[in-house]
């Protein structure tokens, strides 16, 4: 498989929400919650384990960095502290049990492909999408609850 990079949100995003309550770039409020079903972080992408684990909801944009055009939405990360997941540390193991769709994108934010993939197997759907010349990064989302996760860029 070629070289991939695993890109979560940027530290500096997780730990400004933490300090201030709001979101970056809109300045909505963030909420602090114990959630009552466990959903990845978008800055460790590991699982934040409910109810143990607090959590916050905050509006992010999925193509901060990469398009002008912002399309933000809803993401959780972890209410401590995290450390970001590492770029070259492959697709993050503890996301592979639930369903994720794998959108494939081209610079202006044109969708391409997209692949959902039930059985975690990921690799396969990342080369097949990654084989297209066009495209130029994927963004992974919950398949069964629609919300963005991370983005997938070459290595």
């Amino acid at each position: 498989m070629q070289p991939i990079r695993i890109v979560a949100i940027p530290s500096e995003i997780a730990e400004s929400v933490r300090a201030t309550m709001l979101a970056p770039v809109y300045g909505f409020p963030a909420h602090v919650e114990t959630g009552t079903e466990t959903a990845p972080c978008r800055h460790c992408l590991r699982q934040i384990h409910a109810p143990q684990e607090r959590r916050i909801l905050f509006t992010y944009d999925r193509f901060a960095g990469r398009e002008t055009l912002p399309q933000p939405g809803p993401v959780y990360i972890h209410a401590a502290a995290c450390e970001r997941y590492p770029e070259d540390a492959g697709f993050p193991d503890e996301l592979r049990a639930s369903p994720r769709t794998l959108e494939a994108y081209v610079r202006g934010r044109r969708l391409l492909a997209q692949e959902y993939v039930s059985d975690g197997g990921m690799e396969p759907a990342i080369e097949r999408l990654f084989a297209r010349p066009d495209v130029d990064y994927i963004q992974v989302h919950s398949t069964t609850a629609g919300c963005y996760t991370f983005r997938i860029e070459r290595g």
